[in-house]
């Protein structure tokens, strides 16, 4: 099943998803696609007693579709289209993508200063970890016209202990959209020479494989010992003014379970630039987004 050429965003209000919601409008007016603005009034139990009426029930949709479509405002570029729902945002959110078949989703979460950063918001978890399609998560408040203007470069980091080969193909399917080149990273946190010239060979095949789809690929391996991978992967991220960065989450032996580990959750919470979360999928069928499997390293 292919996705269709759309940018789903959902707005709840507060700064930072008005944040992801310019990133949204800027990525779909550079790929000429559609943007579907939503926004979820949840009611809880309370609140449904209190405002059962289908009177006030209606008063609210046009309040909040009226607040949606000014902060969506018009482009002259793309088509934005708006919608109010009703329920659990991440329910909703989630359902809205299954119907409309968005290339990537855009999620906001709390913006606070790093060191008091919480674990990513349980809407955009829930949405990362069920959603059927690619998420893109915001957090920060970096100055957006000089991302829009600096930042090209997309970061893949890479841990060779695990399957690679989706978070790869994401990169290179994203940077043939957005026509830039690749950046691999791979910490090394331990080993001798041996471990170093490992890492290296697979840093090479993988370059070699990426070159050879066309896309301009340059490697770095870094001996790391203390300092959080995450961190060193976020700071390396503002050094090369990388536009995203691209991480997977993990598979349990359920195939349902899908898992975000320590580093990708706190590279969520850290980076000032976006994060593609991308999950692993059937070998078979393919990934909605991605038109090929890319195994540089023979995993299957």
């Amino acid at each position: 099943m292919e996705t269709n050429k759309k940018i789903l965003t959902a707005i709840d209000f507060d700064e930072q998803s008005l944040i992801a919601f310019k990133y949204a409008k800027y990525f779909a007016e550079l790929l000429n696609y559609e943007l579907v603005v939503m926004t979820v009034v949840e009611e809880s139990s309370f609140f449904a007693k209190l405002m059962s009426s289908d009177d006030m029930v209606i008063k609210i949709n046009k309040e909040a579709e009226s607040k949606l479509k000014e902060i969506a405002g018009s482009s002259d570029k793309i088509n934005i289209i708006t919608r109010v729902e009703h329920g659990k945002a991440h329910e909703k959110i989630i359902s809205v993508a299954d119907e409309i078949l968005p290339a990537f989703i855009f999620m906001g979460k709390s913006e606070l200063p790093k060191y008091k950063r919480p674990f990513i918001g349980s809407n955009s978890l829930h949405v990362m970890l069920e959603s059927n399609y690619p998420v893109i998560t915001i957090c920060g408040n970096y100055d957006f016209e000089t991302y829009r203007n600096e930042h090209k470069e997309i970061l893949v980091p890479l841990d060779f202990d695990f399957e690679t080969s989706e978070q790869v193909t994401a990169g290179i399917e994203f940077a043939k959209i957005f026509n830039t080149g690749l950046r691999l990273l791979t910490i090394q946190r331990e080993g001798d020479k041996g471990e170093e010239m490992k890492l290296l060979s697979d840093l090479g095949k993988t370059r070699d494989a990426v070159e050879a789809a066309g896309i301009k690929c340059e490697q770095e391996l870094i001996y790391e010992e203390k300092r959080p991978v995450a961190d060193v992967i976020t700071e390396k991220a503002m050094e090369y003014k990388a536009a995203m960065i691209v991480i997977m989450t993990r598979k349990e032996k359920r195939i349902s379970d899908f898992v975000l580990g320590s580093n990708a959750r706190d590279i969520i919470n850290n980076s000032d630039v976006p994060v593609l979360s991308v999950q692993p999928w059937d070998v078979k069928s393919g990934n909605k987004l991605f038109s090929f499997l890319y195994d540089p390293l023979n995993v299957y």
